[in-house]
């Protein structure tokens, strides 16, 4: 009987995982991922709460494109600026969000963003449910495999993804205000 209960214990302690432990990530750190783009850095990922909500850190360049229009059916994303400007596209409008400004875009929405200003940007993404944050891993690795080195290759690469994670990618939508900044 001893065994048997020392079996089952053993069956269930993975199931208390440590990621489930409060923690402090420290500014600066995080897994970093090389995205087309914009770094990000996963503060939090979706296995550090029952919520399985993830909390990611970008940083756009100046002139540049952070993701073009697109919709999610299963995630909800959450955008907090810290620094600079960020100009969102929600549905048809474009909304110019600066430092201390949060913008929510619900699934089944049309939403992207950018920077169009001379300085960088900094943003937190909070993406609930969080099991998307794998996204940015999975599009770095298949364009390491492909050697994709062109916007377009990158691109499909992209819109290939993102399609497998519910998620449709409408390069059509770009508004013409932001067209000069997609990669040529």
């Amino acid at each position: 009987m001893r065994a048997f209960a020392l079996a089952v214990l053993l069956l269930v302690i993975p199931c208390f995982s440590s990621a489930e432990e409060p923690q402090v990530v420290k500014s600066g750190t995080g897994d970093a991922i090389e995205f087309p783009g914009h770094l990000t850095r996963v503060l939090a990922n979706h296995h550090h709460s029952p919520g399985k909500t993830a909390i990611l850190e970008l940083t756009l360049p100046p002139r540049t494109f952070g993701a073009p229009p697109h919709v999610h059916t299963n995630e909800d994303e959450h955008f907090y600026v810290l620094d600079g400007a960020v100009d969102f596209l929600d549905r048809e409008e474009v909304v110019r969000a600066s430092a201390g400004d949060l913008v929510v875009l619900p699934r089944g929405y049309v939403h992207g963003f950018w920077n169009d200003t001379d300085e960088p940007a900094r943003m937190l993404l909070i993406i609930s449910p969080g099991e998307f944050s794998d996204f940015f891993d999975e599009v770095v690795a298949e364009i390491r495999k492909k050697n994709a080195n062109n916007p377009q290759a990158i691109g499909g690469l992209l819109v290939e993804a993102a399609a497998k994670r519910g998620v449709e990618i409408h390069f059509d939508k770009v508004p013409a205000s932001a067209v000069h900044l997609l990669p040529k």
